[in-house]
């Protein structure tokens, strides 16, 4: 018998991941199939394929078929197809990824494993839903191949380590007038005070670019279109979806109070201690920007996604 045979036949016989899980698989894609087209065009037809790493084996869920899978079964919690897998994944991921070239799906560790509650795995849900339907959003290839192009960054975890200048005394002077306009919009008490802390942050924001320069900036661009947004979109997801669970309604209300306590520890701890992770904040509160001023920007969104300075620049 073969390892690949052995693989399979002990993945058939493993048994599916707990109710809770399925059940929340089966609320994401709802959630995406009710809400996900009032905020993004097209959301409600993401295939929102969930690879879940449990112990030794992996369950692919919505899937009929997959190299190196087990032949499928029907779930009937999330109604969908499963085909399983030995694990090869590691049990604390969670990200949207293609695990087979053409084949991307969100892999995702249990709430357990992650040490998250069901509304905080739910919540990763939503956000990595978003990042597949990026992914199918038309010339979103060549947009990263683009940005990649500018930085000059060709290895395989280049979003994740491209050497930004974060311990640059510049670069913390030019990004403390970004989360300072930030805080302002975020405590806004009426709609002229925001769109007067907009105007601030827009100033600062190519204050910045001018002094980090180019091919850098084009780094920030990337992760506050790819990563910002995605946060900002499972806010409001999950807001959307708060009405049938309240759990949500907690959660979504933390995550949207987490950005001005983001930004207040990004000021105190510095940039070179957050690095990305401070692009994402800042790109989350861009989007929120847009959405007030001008709901229009999705559609601008879905055909230049790491341009938001563009997209900002378009309120006048």
């Amino acid at each position: 018998m073969s390892f690949m045979t052995a693989a399979v036949m002990l993945a058939s016989a493993a048994t599916m991941p707990s109710a809770e899980i399925r059940t929340t698989i089966r609320d994401v894609r709802a959630i995406a199939m009710t809400h996900g087209a009032t905020i993004w065009p097209g959301f409600e037809r993401a295939a929102i394929e969930v690879d879940v790493i449990d112990g030794q084996v992996e369950h692919l869920f919505c899937r009929k078929a997959a190299t190196g899978f087990s032949p499928a079964r029907r779930d009937p919690v999330t109604g969908c197809s499963v085909v399983t897998r030995r694990r090869v994944l590691p049990i604390d991921l969670a990200a949207s990824f293609d695990i087979s070239p053409g084949m991307q799906v969100i892999a995702i560790g249990t709430p357990a494993a992650l040490d998250m509650d069901r509304a905080a795995w739910k919540m990763t849900l939503l956000h990595e839903s978003f990042h597949q339907y990026q992914a199918g959003l038309p010339g979103y290839a060549t947009a990263v191949a683009s940005i990649r192009a500018v930085i000059g960054s060709d290895g395989t975890d280049w979003a994740l380590n491209y050497p930004f200048p974060y311990a640059d005394p510049t670069v913390a002077t030019a990004f403390g007038g970004m989360t300072a306009a930030a805080g302002a919009f975020l405590a806004a008490p009426d709609p002229a005070a925001a769109a007067t802390a907009i105007r601030q942050y827009r100033r600062a924001r190519r204050l910045a670019e001018n002094a980090i320069g180019q091919r850098a900036w084009q780094y920030y661009e990337f992760q506050a279109g790819q990563e910002g947004v995605a946060r900002w979109t499972e806010i409001v997801l999950a807001e959307a979806a708060s009405r049938d669970d309240p759990a949500l309604t907690s959660i979504a209300r933390d995550r949207r109070l987490g950005l001005a306590n983001s930004l207040r520890a990004i000021d105190e701890q510095g940039i070179s201690m957050w690095k990305r992770s401070a692009f994402y904040v800042l790109g989350a509160i861009e989007a929120e920007m847009l959405n007030r001023q001008r709901p229009g920007w999705r559609a601008d969104y879905i055909r230049a996604p790491f341009s938001m300075g563009k997209h900002l620049d378009a309120l006048d």
